[in-house]
């Protein structure tokens, strides 16, 4: 298997404000240069794009090349499961949806300590080993994002589990919160297989403060900020390193670099060690854009959006001046709500894999954008 996974969480879209509005042509194309290439790992999830990702992945991969030749990975999104009866409906509605009648890989969608008693209740990891032994599930596994402490007492409690899927990246690397060198030392030391999402966390690690930039173009100017992330996951040993790409452009560059990619030499890790601290006192709130909060809120709050928009306002060396205008024209309209109507209900902040207590956050971006803007 080649190491470059194309993960459908961040679609190209027909209408930037729509998840729905997936441009499928050019998701095509994305796709025909991805395996002409010979890469076939596609990582998907109930979730994603408002659920219509998997079905994005059927008309894009199963639907115009052979089920033997691609690698399809699915999860149980676990955080809208709370009885043992979802758990085969919502199964064969992903088979439908992607179009198959088996999962190469299939894994309890974050897996946490919240999720933990809708795990349990349900009785997910039997669920799953069943579907194994019934040939509709190849490799059984868990996303996580949480402690190791707590992964620790997973895969004790569980040694059915094949592979791991892990947020790492070299921001998140020896971060208190993720704890990503950790845990993919304790996936290492009981021999499971480590799958790696997030490696440019949600496009933090693209965006980068311009000392950060400066820094790199130092050391070498022609290897750019996505593939120094992409070094760093490489040298990890992983079996795959999921990238979201969002455009045949990013595509395109991604198989550039996995082409003939290598893993940092020490020297080179000794200057990421210097950009992650110089990038995490610059990132005020530490956001992926995942979109995971976007269904939990009533208000339909664009939380990623306003989040982006207050981290530039303070960055170094930005240019924000704009960021309020932005917020304006999205709270202003019919579709969206703003940041002060957020009622602190707190479910989005469960469904976020970075622990972000966004209501708060909420709070002091209403504070910022609303105090008055001149459009």
């Amino acid at each position: 298997m080649k190491l470059f996974g194309m993960g459908l969480m961040r679609l190209p879209l027909l209408d930037e404000n729509d998840l729905t509005s997936i441009d499928q042509e050019q998701v095509n194309r994305m796709v025909d240069e991805y395996i002409g290439k010979g890469y076939n790992y596609f990582d998907t999830a109930y979730p994603y794009h408002k659920g219509l990702s998997e079905v994005t992945l059927r008309k894009a991969v199963i639907e115009r090349y052979p089920r033997e030749d691609v690698i399809i990975a699915d999860k149980l999104p676990m955080f809208s499961i709370d009885k043992k009866e979802q758990l085969e409906p919502i199964f064969n509605e992903q088979l439908e949806r992607c179009g198959v009648d088996y999962f190469d890989y299939y894994m309890l969608h974050n897996v946490s300590t919240w999720t933990r008693k809708a795990v349990e209740n349900t009785d997910a990891f039997q669920f799953i080993v069943d579907k194994k032994r019934e040939g509709k599930i190849k490799h059984i596994g868990i996303s996580l994002h949480d402690k190791s402490k707590f992964l620790k007492k997973i895969l004790d409690e569980h040694p059915e589990i094949e592979f791991v899927q892990l947020q790492v990246n070299y921001l998140d690397w020896d971060s208190d919160s993720i704890e990503a060198r950790k845990c993919c030392n304790l996936v290492k030391e009981y021999g499971k297989e480590l799958i790696i999402m997030e490696p440019i966390k949600g496009g933090m690690l693209v965006n980068i403060p311009s000392s950060v930039d400066s820094l790199f173009k130092r050391y070498n100017p022609d290897i750019s900020p996505v593939e120094w992330a992409f070094k760093f996951c490489a040298g990890l040993d992983p079996m795959v390193i999921l990238s979201g790409v969002s455009s045949i452009e990013q595509m395109r560059d991604n198989l550039n670099i996995f082409e003939n990619i290598k893993p940092l030499t020490l020297d080179e890790s000794y200057m990421i060690g210097e950009a992650s601290i110089l990038i995490n006192n610059d990132v005020v709130i530490p956001c992926t854009d995942c979109n995971y909060c976007i269904p939990a809120c009533e208000h339909n709050i664009p939380i990623p959006k306003y989040i982006r928009l207050y981290n530039d306002s303070k960055r170094e060396g930005v240019d924000a001046a704009n960021a309020p205008i932005y917020y304006t024209t999205l709270s202003m309209g019919e579709e969206f709500g703003s940041a002060a109507d957020c009622d602190a209900c707190g479910e989005c902040t469960k469904l976020c894999p970075q622990n972000i207590k966004i209501a708060k956050w909420l709070e002091k971006i209403n504070e910022e954008f609303e105090s008055g803007v001149s459009l």
